[in-house]
Formats: C-alpha cells, structure tokens, sequence
C-alpha cells in the first residue's frame, strides 16, 4: 500500500526552444518527488536535479518515472542525495523508470548511490528506447548497505532490470538480483571485499574503450569495460566506497559531453 494520498509520479518532457537551449516543455510531479529548474554549465546543456522530499522508500513505495528527451537535447539529470531503502517489513518498495531518447539527443542519468538497509526489499524495472542515432549515458550506485554501521549486506532483497532498445530492438539486458538470504554476496565471484558496485552503460559511438579501460585504472578500483553487440560499452567497477566511484561517473561524463 502507498503511503501517499496518490500514486508517486513523475513525467519530464524535453525539447530545444528557439534560443538553441534544452529545456522543459511539459512537467509534471506528485510527492515526494520533484524536479528543479534547469541550470546551465553551457549554453545548450540542461542540468535538472531530481529531488525526494521523504527520507527514503517505505513499505508499499511505489513510484512511477518517465523521462522524454527531444530531439536534439542534451540534459544532465542527476539526483540531490543518497537515496535510503529503508526496512521493509514483509512488504517491499518498486519503481518503475521509462525513459525515451529522441533524435540526435544526448541524455546522461547519474542519480547518487542507493543505500539498502537492513531488512529491505527494492525491486526495479527500467525501460530506455533510443532513437537511432541518439546518445545514452545511464548509472547506478549500489551500496552494501549502511556501511559505517557494519550493516553489509543485511538487506533482504535488491532486484533491478535494465533494458535499453535501439530503434525498438532490444541491445542490451542487465537483471541485478541481489539476495543475501540464498547467495554470499562477499564470495569472490560477487562483491568479495568490497561494499559498493558501479553500472554504467555508454550507448554512444565516439567513446573508445580504451579510454574508459584508462580511467578505472587510475582509481584504487576493481573494474573492468566490455563491448555492447550493436555499439555501446558496458563499465563495471567495484570500490570500498562511492567517492571514487562517483568521481569515476564524473570523469566518463565529461568525455560524453566534450
């Protein structure tokens, strides 16, 4: 059951207005969601923050996001903070994300890291379509949960699907199943050592990967970049924190936009 007197939703239109900028052209929120008016690094990009007013997902969350980039955009969206999944009892917290790239647009989705606590449950779904010859720079952060706390891997579930479609054929399919209860998350062939897992998806052409291959080495982290069949890469990286991981998006970032 959601808490909220309606459903959690969130709808962000784009398109280019007639000064050359990217900017909103239908919006529309309910609580506890909420996006602030772009900013501008550059005179044609947007940066848009994406913001929660609660203190995290409850039992029986359910929020729904759809994100329309217009042709020729290019926006920057990104989250205000660290967004807690807080003990859900028996039930579990569900988002749903669609996200449609139009022509010649740019879209970069760099929310901050997601921290499960003890006991919860969060489960995913996120759905992109990219015109032909549009650019994605997708991402997300996972922490073992309230590291300072020693509460790792004390969550109860933590399930994300991804699936991005290029010209409504499917290119790329990522299912995240996390399950402390039926799997060591600390084995060497999941986490290991280390608390806090980077994803992040490149679908754009003019990236090599042996650029992306150079900037994980120059962080203490354990990663790695694979080639996505049809054009795109694929970036993994684990750490012992989301500082370095953070900078790391940051870093491919700025190449996406250069």
């Amino acid at each position: 059951m959601n808490p909220y007197a309606q459903d959690t939703k969130l709808y962000l239109k784009t398109k280019v207005g007639q000064n050359g900028k990217s900017i909103i052209e239908d919006v529309f929120f309910t609580p506890p969601l909420k996006l602030m008016s772009p900013f501008y690094e550059e005179e044609n990009i947007a940066n848009i923050m994406l913001i929660s007013v609660s203190a995290g997902m409850m039992a029986g969350d359910y929020q729904e996001m759809d994100f329309a980039i217009g042709k020729d955009c290019k926006i920057k969206l990104t989250s205000q903070s660290f967004e807690k999944i807080h003990n859900t009892q028996e039930g579990f917290a569900r988002r749903d994300t669609k996200i449609a790239v139009g022509e010649n647009a740019l879209f970069d989705f760099s929310p901050l890291p997601i921290i499960p606590f003890g006991n919860s449950d969060f489960r995913g779904m996120t759905t992109i379509h990219l015109a032909e010859n549009a650019g994605l720079l997708y991402s997300e952060i996972i922490a073992a949960g309230r590291v300072s706390r020693d509460e790792i891997f004390k969550f109860k579930n933590f399930a994300t699907t991804l699936k991005i479609y290029r010209e409504n054929k499917l290119a790329f399919f990522d299912n995240t199943i996390l399950d402390p209860q039926s799997l060591d998350l600390s084995n060497m062939c999941m986490f290991a050592i280390y608390t806090h897992y980077l994803n992040l998806l490149v679908m754009y052409p003019d990236i090599p990967i042996e650029t992306l291959r150079e900037l994980i080495s120059a962080y203490d982290l354990n990663g790695g970049v694979s080639e996505i069949y049809g054009g795109g890469l694929c970036l993994k990286a684990l750490g012992n924190g989301s500082e370095e991981l953070i900078k790391l998006r940051e870093d491919v970032g700025r190449l996406f936009f250069a």
